[in-house]
């Protein structure tokens, strides 16, 4: 094409640039159609930058083509997120601006080709075009994190130095002159060229590179530098669901160092900010929580509860009053096992309710919280939140028995017996008919060391061995560890199958309950390899330190002492004695079963034997007290029935009596 056609088709393009910028900005934020706007202006700057690199680059074409090419990437992203297509166009457009300058170039990194575009271009036009695409180049590095490749293109930008360029090269903190615009200014005209200002890209990456620094500064527990940085980002340009984030951060930090009112103050902030973060509502109940002040969390939890319940129509469109085209929340990126800022689940909330209210001991609230879950379970847009595990949220097993046990406190035996059976049916099916548990050092410490304040001292020329096995071995430990799984809940529907029988004194029915709980506990042998070299009371600390065992033993001795309760209500003394002997064995803390292996050793007329045996319960006592604070799930934990005061005092009364009056006689 000759220079003076190239030089028609130059201002022909120029001014289709302008139009299309003028167009776009005319348009009201407001408009209802205004993303279709957008996406016609994207596909609109598409076909006018494909006409431009039709031609080979030139110096005198080269400025417009960026510019164009900056217009598209910025449309481009305000319709979706980042993806390799924009990487691609990026990198193309910086090609094909060294070719018009005849640079020599390998394939570079993306790093190092910015680099060269520094050092070896010196033409003010062409600085100009390429310094609008170094923003852009920082907010693709900001979505993957990259804030040390941001850096280094900055720092590179700023010791350039060019008078060309609007550098300022006396800047102080980078990062600030990103913010106040001092580090790259918008050029004379270039509101009339670009869609997006430089100054307001800018505050942009400003804002979310803050956030991502300080995200990482709270993930690494510098809580304090956490909100200093965080701080900076919500000076910066926010958008409402960006404030409320940081906020909610910040509340965060503020709880983590013990500060629970200023964290409560940043959460109402997060909340006056968008009354969407629900997230913040939240940390606010568990705020609460710790504070004890129930009736302010019930009340968070239950606005909580309310509003993800219509969340459809609660829900509004995105926060349209901004006139950014590129929204920071793209461009923040939060780990997925993070559970600070992701959207707040209604399952979540609902149990949350169902358990407090199950530990205050307001059983009827609880039960109906409980079976809104369950109902739930069945609709498949909860069936989601499970196939990721998330700590934050108990398995359904486990939530199925917490509302066994609230209808179990409700006297709602018949609905306990539903809940139960429907649990165990499905649980029944998926366990092998025996399990060898083994435990070994290294994945005791894998599973508990979190739990522990000090684990073991095990050093042995075995253990070397066995570690390094361990890897190899590390899924058939998985599927062993879910089958107890398995074991403990279908165990544990079964006791409170039993416990619902009792209630309804059928007798037969719940000692059948309670012995199909042992015997499918007895299904599972804990044992340690015999080749691991650790001496047995080191394994025994192994066994004690591991909660699924805990439970095992608990289960198994609140099955029989269940079982011994109702086979002494038929006259069954001798067997009801060896099912509490059994349960002491099992669980050797049990004071449960110690008073009642001295009631039936005193029906059997084995009174000084019962009163031998209830002398020795003063330390069983102790270390019963000691232990009532033993982690346990809510499930059990709930359903654990202790002997009141007043029944101690007369057991002990009377036990004092006949040893007073056997003292007499002999």
């Amino acid at each position: 094409m000759e220079s003076g056609q190239r030089r028609g088709c130059l201002e022909m393009w120029s001014e289709e640039n302008r139009i299309l910028v003028e167009q776009l900005k005319n348009i009201s934020v407001h408009a209802v159609n205004r993303r279709e706007i957008v996406r016609q202006s994207y596909v609109s700057f598409s076909k006018l930058l494909e006409k431009i690199q039709g031609l080979p680059p030139t110096i005198p074409s080269i400025p417009l083509e960026l510019t164009i090419l900056y217009n598209t990437i910025v449309l481009s992203l305000s319709l979706s997120d980042v993806n390799q297509n924009v990487n691609s166009l990026l990198y193309e457009g910086l090609v094909r601006g060294l070719e018009a300058y005849d640079a020599h170039f390998d394939r570079l990194d993306i790093t190092k080709l910015w680099a060269m575009i520094f050092q070896s271009i010196h033409d003010p036009n062409f600085i100009q075009a390429v310094d609008q695409l170094i923003y852009l180049q920082c907010i693709l590095w900001l979505v993957c994190n990259q804030l040390e490749k941001i850096d280094t293109v900055l720092h590179l930008l700023r010791d350039r130095g060019s008078s060309g360029s609007g550098l300022n090269t006396h800047s102080g903190d980078l990062w600030q002159c990103v913010k106040s615009g001092d580090l790259l200014k918008d050029r004379n005209g270039s509101d009339l060229t670009l869609v997006l200002s430089l100054t307001s890209l800018g505050e942009l990456i400003y804002t979310c590179a803050m956030f991502i620094r300080g995200f990482r500064k709270m993930e690494e527990g510098n809580y304090l530098e956490a909100v200093d940085i965080l701080e900076q980002a919500a000076e910066g340009l926010c958008s409402k669901r960006i404030l409320a984030e940081i906020y909610t951060l910040i509340g965060h930090c503020s709880a983590q160092m013990h500060r629970p009112q200023t964290a409560l103050q940043y959460f109402r902030w997060a909340l006056q900010a968008d009354i969407q973060c629900l997230s913040a509502l939240y940390h606010a109940a568990m705020v609460y929580r710790r504070l004890e002040m129930v009736d302010a969390e019930l009340e968070a939890l239950n606005h909580l509860s309310v509003a993800l319940e219509s969340w459809d129509q609660y829900k509004v469109g995105n926060d349209v009053d901004s006139q950014v085209l590129i929204r920071p929340e793209q461009l923040v990126q939060i780990p997925a096992t993070c559970h600070l800022l992701t959207s707040v689940n209604w399952v979540h909330v609902k149990h949350s309710l169902a358990g407090r209210f199950l530990q205050m001991g307001r059983v009827e609230a609880a039960a109906e919280h409980y079976l809104d879950l369950l109902a739930s379970f069945l609709e498949e847009s909860q069936q989601e939140i499970f196939v990721v595990a998330d700590h934050t949220i108990p398995r359904i097993p486990e939530i199925y028995l917490e509302a066994a046990v609230a209808l179990l406190h409700c006297q709602r035996f018949n609905d306990v017996i539903t809940v139960s059976e429907e649990l165990a049916s499905k649980m029944t099916c998926l366990i092998s008919e025996k399990l060898t548990f083994e435990i070994t050092v290294n994945e005791w410490l894998s599973s508990d060391c979190s739990k522990s304040t000090e684990a073991p001292e095990i050093n042995t020329s075995h253990q070397t061995c066995h570690l390094n096995s361990f890897s190899e071995s590390q899924i058939l430990w998985a599927k062993k560890k879910e089958t107890l799984n398995y074991i403990l809940w279908a165990a544990t529907a079964f006791l409170y199958q039993g416990q619902a029988f009792a209630l309804l004194k059928n007798n037969k029915e719940s000692i059948t309950n309670f012995t199909r709980c042992v015997n499918l506990l007895l299904k599972v042998q804990v044992v340690c390899p015999p080749d691991l070299g650790v001496p047995d009371d080191q394994i025994e600390t192994l066994k004690k330190n591991m909660i699924e065992v805990k439970i095992l033993q608990k289960l198994k001795s609140l099955a029989f002492v269940g079982r011994g309760i109702q086979l002494a209500e038929r006259g069954q003394n001798l067997e009801a004695l060896q099912n509490f002997q059994l349960s002491l064995q099992a669980y050797h803390d049990s004071f449960e079963a110690v008073y009642h292996l001295v009631e039936i050793l005193w029906k059997l007329e084995r009174k000084q034997e019962a009163v031998a045996f209830w002398l020795k319960q003063a330390e069983a006592e102790k270390r019963h007290k000691a232990n009532a604070s033993e982690e346990f799930p809510i499930f059990l934990i709930s359903c654990l029935k202790e002997i009141s005061t007043s029944e101690e005092e007369a057991v002990s009364k009377m036990m004092e009596g006949y040893r007073s009056s056997f003292a007499k006689r002999t």
